[in-house]
């Protein structure tokens, strides 16, 4: 029985240790592609990169003032999410123009705080906590519940 226990530990074990396991690896900004460092530099100009992270799929920027990008391989920019602060109006102006004005009309005084890329279009946060779904051309879809 004790045995019994002992090899189920493990494997238990085993299996932690696995599950936990970090493909992440720790790169410098000059290591992202060039296509995300101009995205970088353009609209976050000056700002530090806090960690950057790159995995099977994707790189992950965390810059010193609470933003969060992530790219892709190639270095096209997936998410950028300011959690509780405005994204940058450089960054909303690169959306359909449906978009901002949909969020003027509707929600006005909230500003957008994550914008994520998705295969049928955009999910648009706000400090409201309201998530909208747009498709690609910005036509508005509904909200995410």
């Amino acid at each position: 029985m004790k045995k019994l226990l002992f090899v189920f530990s493990l494997l238990a074990a085993s299996f932690a240790f696995i599950a936990c396991s970090d493909d992440d690896e720790k790169i410098s900004v000059v290591d992202l592609p060039a296509k995300a460092r101009q995205f970088l530099d353009t609209h976050f100009q000056g700002q530090e990169a806090r960690l950057v992270e790159k995995d099977n799929d994707s790189y992950d920027v965390s810059l010193k003032n609470g933003f969060d990008i992530d790219f892709d391989l190639s270095g096209e920019w997936d998410d950028v999410d300011g959690h509780t602060q405005a994204i940058p109006q450089s960054i909303i102006d690169l959306l359909p123009e449906t978009i901002p004005a949909y969020v003027a009309e509707h929600y006005a005084g909230s500003v957008i705080t994550e914008i994520n890329k998705e295969p049928y279009g955009y999910e648009i946060d706000l400090d409201n906590r309201v998530e909208l779904k747009f498709d690609k051309d910005g036509t508005f879809l509904g909200l995410d519940t």
